[in-house]
């Protein structure tokens, strides 16, 4: 089995997120360093095991940079593969494939419209009043803080819709705007990594929008309550393909990995 699994706030949380913790002791710190990440002692146990047992994957919207600065991947738990920049990059053994990443690149070349021409039309509607500076997420995909409370929703609506048929996204998730290609997804990754290995099944976890495509396409699949995900379908539970966890906050991790190890004995 493959485990391929979100970071951030599904796996490991900031410290404004670990507040319901009622001992700093429970914690252990996955990143130092200009941001600190945490999870609970358990989570870290479980995973360590888990680890052992299955191909776990770490599935994150962090670029190259940002997921190789989490020191616990890099000393404690070692992945051999990581999906980085939400899909469109793969790292093998610490090492960026190259060959992922120009056959991503030549896939967005022929099948979405060009970031220039999205991003033009985009800063017709991205006012300074709730739009701070707009940044490159690898040569891949695009993000920015916004100020939910002064966004234009009919106008972003309207660019959505628009968007989508140029095979983009646009996603909201909490402060941050994402437009991001539709072929750039973790499922991606997780596919090709299926072909390369002898795995054939995964169990996938993920609390945002953007983790949409990784849940669907795995065979077993849980969302932290917490999460965009768990505020957009959270009435149509019967009409998913994935669970919930009963947990929130950073707690949530240690069930999601409860939930793996179960299966796996």
């Amino acid at each position: 089995m493959l485990f391929a699994s979100d970071l951030d706030r599904t796996l490991i949380y900031s410290k404004r997120f670990v507040t319901e913790m009622a001992h700093q002791e429970e914690l252990t710190t996955v990143e130092q360093g200009v941001y600190t990440s945490y999870t609970t002692k358990k989570a870290a146990a479980l995973l360590r095991l888990i680890a052992e047992q299955v191909l776990f994957i770490p599935c994150t919207t962090r670029v190259i940079e940002q997921y190789q600065r989490i020191q616990f991947f890099q000393n404690t738990v070692i992945p051999k593969y990581a999906i980085v920049s939400n899909g469109g990059n793969l790292i093998i053994d610490g090492v960026v494939d190259k060959n992922y990443q120009q056959a991503m690149l030549r896939e967005l070349t022929h099948n979405s419209l060009p970031a220039a021409d999205l991003i033009s039309e985009f800063r017709k509607i991205a006012t300074p009043n709730w739009v701070e500076k707009t940044k490159d997420a690898d040569n891949l995909f695009y993000y920015c803080l916004i100020d939910r409370a002064q966004t234009p929703k009919d106008e972003l609506q309207h660019f959505s819709q628009w968007a989508v048929k140029q095979n983009w996204h646009v996603s909201v998730q909490g402060r941050k705007l994402y437009l991001v290609p539709q072929a750039v997804n973790k499922w991606s990754g997780v596919k090709k990594l299926l072909e390369q290995t002898e795995n054939n099944k995964v169990f996938a976890a993920g609390d945002s929008l953007l983790d949409l495509p990784l849940l669907q396409g795995a065979d077993y699949a849980y969302s932290p309550r917490h999460g965009e995900l768990y505020q957009q379908y959270q009435h149509q539970q019967n009409d998913i393909s994935w669970q919930f966890t009963a947990a929130t906050g950073i707690v949530a991790a240690e069930e999601i990995l409860n939930k793996l190890q179960g299966l796996l004995e």
